[in-house]
Order: structure tokens, then C-alpha cells, then sequence
């Protein structure tokens, strides 16, 4: 007789939690995540190829607001951001910006234990999702998901999900079999933001975007903002130094020297977190959805 695998979790009080209701419960929570849950798929692929954007002259600075619809909670692409991504070279340097994330992810000590398979197409899904969100020509995330396995993957303590959207992927990321026993299940907290945010936006400086086009540069740092709050709501507060962590190559030493592990983010309480912050930006209680510029784009690069 096979074994029956039970797709529950036991949580702190000691009854079942089925994942597949988490997935559905966290989609709930968020506008942005029921929103995408209703988007018609098809499967027209794409492909990209990398291209060099130091060759290319910077672009002049120029503030575009981050767009709010739905009840004020989902982000809304416009003209303008759609040309931000024209302006940096579309889907091709998005994912490369992306796939150098992922090698940094890969070896960080952090984040490397939510991902369950290295093998994945992280990079490419994620600036897929990146591009259409911000307006990019054609509906490049909506078809590779429609393309993605309907195969559940097997998570920690033998539990089963279909990984098809970003609801699912971060439920299977916070119950990957990579995760100690006593943490699977248990969703980001602000450390772990700070970590993914540095991390991201150390691979945008190194991919060229911040130079090539600081106009995209400021956008994206508030659309990070605004996503990441899903996951922690306290995290918007960090986008911005973690932006510039990446900007001193001696923190890039320390940390590597480190065995890639950020110890000066590791364990903080919010408080101690809070301290590390400019007052300009620890008590801004409207960034990032500013409607002009607050400061000029150097004063936090």
C-alpha cells in the first residue's frame, strides 16, 4: 500500500493547516495578488538576449509617481513607466538585472534556504513579472505562466503545491525543505527583506540600470517598496538604504569576506533597524507614493 502524503502543516497550537488554503489566503490579503489571480492566460513564448548598457549614454533624470488603483493598493502601470522600460532596454536587460540577482541569491546564506530548486527559470519569471508590470509591450509574465508545470512540487514535510503565480512561489518559498524545521512556514521578516532588497538592487547597479537610466532607477526602488510591504510591512521603510548598501564596495567586501552573510541586518529588532535610518527617510510616512520628488535622486543612490 503507497503512503498517503498529508499536504498539512501543524501549526502553533497544534492543529492542520492545509498549504493550498494558505496559498488562497494570502492571495486574499493583498489586491495586487487577487488581481493577478484573474488575468486570462495564453502561452505565446519569448526569448531574450543580453545586451551591454555601458556603451549606452545615460539618460537625464526625470521623477515618475508611482500610479495606485483598485482601493488605493494596486499598482497601476501608465505611459510613463512603460517608457522607463523602454528607456533601460526592455525585457533583455531586465533579465539580466535578474539572473545576476539570482546568482547572488544562490550563494547568500539567507536566501538561498527559500528556494527550493536552483533549476528554476527564476530569473526570466522575474523580470517577466517586472516588464508587464510596469507597462512593457505584450503579456510576456501572463504567457510564461501559462506555460509553467501543473505539477505539484514536493515542500518540507512531504507537502505538495502547484508553483504557478507569485501567490504560490512565496508560500512554497516559505515552506521549502531547505528551511530548518522550526522556521518552514514561516513567512519573510525584515531582515530578510533588507537582505533580498541590498541583494536586488546591488545586481541593478551591477547590471548598469542605475547608470543608464536613474529616471527607472528611482521608480523601481519605490515599486519594490510598494510590493515588498505584502511580505513585511515595515520593509518599505529600508528600499532606500538598501539601495545605497550596494553603493560602497567595502560593504560588498564585508559581506563577501562574511561567507555572504549580512550580520549588521541579522536579528535586529525593528527598533535597532529603525536607528540605522536617516531621519528624512524614517519618519517619511508617504513614500513611495510620493507624487514629486522629495529628494533629489543623488541624496539616496
Amino acid at each position: 500500500m503507497s503512503k498517503k502524503i498529508d499536504n498539512r502543516k501543524t501549526n502553533m497550537s497544534g492543529s492542520k493547516t492545509n498549504v493550498a488554503d494558505e496559498v488562497e489566503k494570502f492571495k486574499s490579503s493583498d489586491e495586487d495578488l487577487t488581481k493577478e489571480s484573474t488575468i486570462l492566460l495564453s502561452k505565446d513564448g519569448y526569448e531574450v538576449a543580453f545586451e551591454d548598457l555601458h556603451t549606452k549614454t545615460p539618460r537625464p533624470f526625470r521623477f515618475v509617481p508611482l500610479r495606485m488603483g483598485g482601493n488605493g493598493r494596486t499598482h497601476v502601470a501608465t505611459d510613463a513607466s512603460a517608457a522607463l522600460v523602454e528607456e533601460v532596454g526592455s525585457l533583455p536587460v531586465l533579465q539580466n538585472m535578474t539572473e545576476r540577482f539570482y546568482e547572488k541569491a544562490f550563494k547568500d546564506a539567507t536566501l538561498d534556504k527559500f528556494i527550493r530548486s536552483r533549476s528554476d527559470p527564476h530569473g526570466k519569471r522575474f523580470a517577466a513579472f517586472i516588464h508587464q508590470k510596469l507597462g512593457g509591450p505584450g503579456r510576456v509574465w501572463d504567457a510564461d505562466r501559462a506555460s509553467r508545470s501543473q505539477k505539484p512540487v514536493t515542500l518540507a514535510h512531504g507537502q505538495r503545491v502547484v508553483v504557478h503565480d507569485r501567490t504560490s512561489a512565496h508560500v512554497a518559498a516559505w515552506h521549502s525543505p531547505k528551511r530548518a524545521d522550526k522556521d518552514v512556514g514561516r513567512r519573510f521578516q525584515l531582515d530578510e527583506c533588507r537582505v533580498w532588497m541590498r541583494l536586488h538592487f546591488w545586481a541593478m547597479r551591477e547590471a548598469g540600470v542605475l547608470e543608464l537610466s536613474p529616471s527607472f532607477a528611482d521608480y523601481y526602488v519605490r515599486f519594490i517598496g510598494h510590493f515588498v510591504r505584502v511580505y513585511e510591512s515595515t520593509a518599505p521603510t529600508f528600499a532606500r538604504e538598501s539601495l545605497r548598501w550596494s553603493k560602497k564596495q567595502e560593504n560588498i567586501d564585508t559581506y563577501m569576506k562574511n561567507e555572504c552573510i549580512m550580520d549588521d541586518v541579522l536579528g535586529l529588532t525593528f527598533e535597532e533597524a529603525f536607528e540605522q535610518l536617516p531621519g528624512l527617510e524614517a519618519n517619511d510616512m508617504h513614500w513611495p507614493y510620493i507624487l514629486e520628488e522629495h529628494q533629489k535622486e543623488n541624496d539616496y543612490w
